[in-house]
């Protein structure tokens, strides 16, 4: 298997469900970083159809011009092709989580076998969400500049504008950490996995912030200072470096929320909130 084989098919010598019990982020990510090394070239090579073709359709924009357009207050809309491409990534990302989640819970997972199987067990549900999910990016950054604009032509402050903007798309990044691992984890409709997501998104948004900022300072540094580091990086290990992270947080959250249904105990009176249909994977 190449870079990718390394023994994928040999199980490891596991763990004591004590040393599972211990997790410790720094700890997971050194011993995990090269299968997260591998585990991000994989994803950026099944996905690079996808990529190219969302480049590609791109370059045949001037893209200065329509950033200069918006500043300057103009109604001008974001070319919707280049984003057509990336809605077809779903699959492939729910297959990512797979993997990513069972190192985050210190689970064996094999890299290949299992980011393929469960790419194709979750594709109906992952690519409708990558659909949802570039939809509400295009339609949400379009909105924006429209009403921003309109605002500026009014003459009327839009700081309320920005603050509504921003609060809107913290709740979107942070229900974003939710989606894909409730997809490979439960048996639960579609509806439901966002439904629960946004109650996630709400009732826990002081610690979702914390994380949101530490991945968005991140990649944000790396892009305004290195942007061609940050290219590099992106196509390495920092795809896989997110989804860890974001998994990481989020699993002891479902656990104690979610995985508590499965086993029938009452870990806490706020499980009953959340939609009761749940069927491990």
């Amino acid at each position: 298997m190449g870079i990718f084989g390394g023994g994928y098919a040999k199980p490891g010598k596991g763990i004591s469900k004590e040393e599972a019990a211990k997790r410790n982020y720094f700890d997971i990510l050194g011993r995990k970083f090269w299968k997260l090394l591998q585990l991000n070239l994989l994803y950026v090579l099944c996905n690079i159809l996808f990529i190219g073709g969302s480049i590609f359709l791109a370059i045949g924009y001037d893209w200065m011009e329509i950033l200069d357009a918006l500043a300057s207050g103009q109604v001008v809309l974001l070319p919707p092709l280049p984003f057509l491409p990336l809605m077809l990534m779903g699959p492939f990302t729910a297959g990512l989580t797979y993997v990513v989640r069972n190192y985050s819970r210190q689970e064996h997972a094999f890299l290949c076998s299992d980011f393929f199987e469960h790419s194709k067990k979750n594709w109906k549900q992952g690519l409708m969400m990558s659909i949802i999910q570039v939809a509400v990016f295009y339609l949400f950054v379009t909105a924006f500049f429209f009403y921003r604009n309109f605002f500026a032509a009014q003459g009327w402050n839009y700081g309320l504008l920005l603050g509504v903007a921003l609060v809107f798309a913290v709740m979107l990044l942070s229900m974003s950490f939710y989606v894909y691992p409730m997809m490979v984890t439960f048996d639960m409709k579609l509806r439901h996995i966002i439904k629960n997501s946004w109650i996630f998104a709400m009732s826990k948004l002081p610690q979702n912030l914390i994380i949101l900022l530490i991945i968005g300072a991140v990649h944000g540094l790396l892009l305004w200072y290195l942007p061609n580091i940050w290219i590099i990086l992106m196509i390495l290990i920092l795809i896989s470096w997110t989804s860890y992270t974001m998994n990481y947080y989020v699993w002891h959250i479902m656990d104690k929320y979610m995985m508590s249904q499965l086993e029938g105990t009452d870990k806490t009176k706020e499980e009953s909130v959340f939609d009761d249909e749940l069927q491990n994977k």
